[in-house]
Parts: C-alpha cells; structure tokens; sequence
C-alpha cells in the first residue's frame, strides 16, 4: 500500500519523512491554511527531501497558471485539487506537465459516479479539507477505480481501512495531522504510519 505524508513545512518535517521513505509528501500551496507554505519554503524543503519521494502541491480552487508555472519549473511532480475544481479546469492542467489527483468530499451530497468519472489521473476521498477526521468508508466501498483514502488515518488504523476496503480500487492512503506532534511531523510517528502501509499487501 503506498502511502502520502502531508502538510510539510520545515526542514525537522522533511527530514522526518526522509528517514521513513513515504510514496508521496504534500505541501499546502493556497493560501490561507493551516499548513499553509509559500513557494519560496516548498522550494527549499524540496532541496531536503529524498528525490525517491514525490511532491504533491495541494492547491483549492487556485490560479491554474500558477499551478501549471509551478510543474514546469519542478516544484512538485504531482497537483492535487482540493476545491471545486471542474473537469474543464482539470482538462486544461492535464495540457502541462504533471499528474493530477481530485479529492472528493464525502459527505450528505457525496455522488460516487461523478468521482468514478473524473477527468483526473487519480481521485481521492476525504471528510473535508484537511478536517483529520474519518468518513464512512462503506460509501467507497464499490469504486473499483484506484483511489487514494484521506481522512482519520494515522498510525495503527490503516490496516483496519484496508481490511475494509478490500476489493476496492483502494491504492493509497494520505494523512497528515495524525503524524504530527506540536504542529511538526513526528518521525517516529511518520515511520510506523509507513511501515505499516508499505508491510499491506492484497
């Protein structure tokens, strides 16, 4: 199971998820979040982090010229749009350089079909933006397409997802708060959260 660790924002962060090795890590890049960073700190962390992982840009209803500037210039290999951002909108970021991954809001409107159909490369599934806290997983339960889970996960219930999950295109899990510790990734925390997504196999 592949596994991204998001909200970085120092070097103790990027040097946390060096020692553990995730898939993926994320960097907040629209303003006026938590986690927010700007270009000039993603850039730096960038110089930190193990060239095996790869940086996802989280982006909520941004700019996309600045998004496509961003790829091209090697900031981040991965976009991932967290806002209201249509397939037209996806189509014209799929033009550039770059994988985009949307991430769906289950909830009391959430539409499983429309996901399923996205324009994106990759589609994932959350409570909210960066709310940490988890869904009811039996909603995704019969998306065969590969997805990405978000929401609640941390150490020590990952298995537990993908125990109920399986037979679904269940592919990655991300979190973030549940790794943290003082507002900064904890690296012990980070390295069981990877162990045990990376010893899952099915």
């Amino acid at each position: 199971m592949k596994i991204k660790i998001c909200g970085l924002r120092t070097p103790g962060d990027a040097s946390a998820v060096n020692e553990a090795m995730p898939d993926y890590v994320g960097f907040i890049l629209t303003e006026g979040y938590k986690r927010t960073v700007s270009e000039e700190t993603a850039k730096l962390l960038s110089k930190f982090i193990d060239p095996q992982i790869q940086r996802v840009g989280v982006f909520v209803d941004d700019d996309p010229s600045r998004i496509k500037r961003l790829i091209y210039n090697g900031l981040i290999d991965i976009v991932q749009l967290h806002g209201n951002e249509s397939d037209d909108y996806i189509n014209e970021l799929k033009s550039g350089e770059g994988s985009i991954i949307k991430v769906f809001k289950v909830d009391e409107n959430f539409d499983l079909a429309k996901a399923e159909s996205s324009a994106a490369d990759m589609i994932m599934f959350d409570s909210g933006t960066g709310s940490g806290e988890k869904f009811d997983w039996s909603k995704i339960k019969d998306c065969k397409r590969p997805f990405i889970l978000a929401g609640g996960l941390g150490p020590g219930n990952i298995t537990e997802a993908c125990k109920d999950l399986k037979g679904s295109g269940l592919y990655a899990v991300d979190m973030s708060s549940s790794v943290d510790k003082g507002g900064h990734k904890d690296e012990d925390l980070v390295i069981q959260a990877v162990n045990e997504a990376h010893g899952i196999n099915f």
